[in-house]
């Protein structure tokens, strides 16, 4: 891709991030999906293996979000909402993956494991309000956001919900919400970085 593609620093970890995202997304919809139609089709050790490496997908979407944070401005309008929110995502994301890695390799009971994604899924809702409180800019960014916090709420009502077979299908309605949102952010993304080359456009003349 050419230099300008990304204007800055903080789009350009961005923009791998929500690559990362969406990616993550759709493996773990149709990894769920696949799971709820064949029930026995894979391998329980197979499938919590693949459920490792999703995890650690987010692990790694964290740690970009984290890194596009960085790269941006303390006056930029979101700032310290981006922080938290990016500090609970990294607290939610870990979680999952310890919980994961505990699933795959049985080192420790099942209510660890459910620990574990109790608190992974309270950091992504944490995440979620907080990006909620201080909207962005754009009609297209509070629609991700949204999403983004009805789908860490069926997350949370999967947890809750004592009947097996519904709470899966309210994760997967979960993971079908988060790959809508996924591509949202991606498309925002693009407006943001029209928005960012077109600001540097006006600006550089002037900085002569």
């Amino acid at each position: 891709m050419e230099k300008s593609f990304f204007p800055n620093r903080a789009l350009f970890w961005s923009f791998l991030a929500n690559v990362i995202y969406l990616i993550g997304m759709i493996g773990y919809f149709l990894m769920d999906v696949f799971d709820y139609v064949h029930p026995n089709a894979i391998n329980l050790s197979l499938s919590s293996c693949i459920y490792v490496v999703l995890a650690g997908i987010f692990v790694i979407d964290a740690n970009l979000q984290t890194l596009s944070v960085y790269n941006t401005s303390r006056n930029a309008h979101r700032y310290y909402a981006m922080v938290l929110s990016s500090i609970f995502d990294q607290v939610g994301s870990q979680a999952y993956f310890i919980g994961a890695l505990f699933m795959a390799t049985a080192l420790t009971n099942s209510n660890t494991i459910t620990i574990c994604n109790e608190v992974g899924v309270s950091a992504f809702v944490a995440a979620a309000a907080i990006n909620m409180l201080v909207p962005g800019s754009h009609i297209l960014h509070l629609w991700a956001n949204s999403l983004n916090l009805l789908g860490s709420l069926c997350y949370v009502l999967a947890i809750i919900i004592t009947n097996v077979a519904l709470a899966r299908t309210i994760v997967i309605v979960g993971d079908c919400i988060y790959v809508i949102d996924a591509i949202l952010y991606m498309i925002y993304w693009f407006i943001n970085r029209r928005m960012t080359t077109f600001e540097e456009e006006q600006v550089l003349p002037v900085s002569k």
